[in-house]
């Protein structure tokens, strides 16, 4: 699932998604590998990704 879920995203990236749609996958797939290792996200992590990166725009 979270294979498929990155999967996802980048197909986002690469098709020109809107950054916060492209979002969504890659916050299920980050809640999808804290299952597996029992981790889990936190929305100031992601935000701070996406201020220190320029993604898709």
């Amino acid at each position: 699932q979270a294979q498929n879920a990155i999967d996802e995203a980048m197909q986002g990236v690469e098709m020109g998604t809107p950054i916060d749609i492209v979002q969504i996958d890659l916050t299920r797939t980050w809640e999808l590998l804290g299952e597996i290792i029992g981790d889990s996200v936190h929305e100031s992590l992601i935000d701070q990704l996406f201020s220190q990166f320029c993604l898709g725009k």
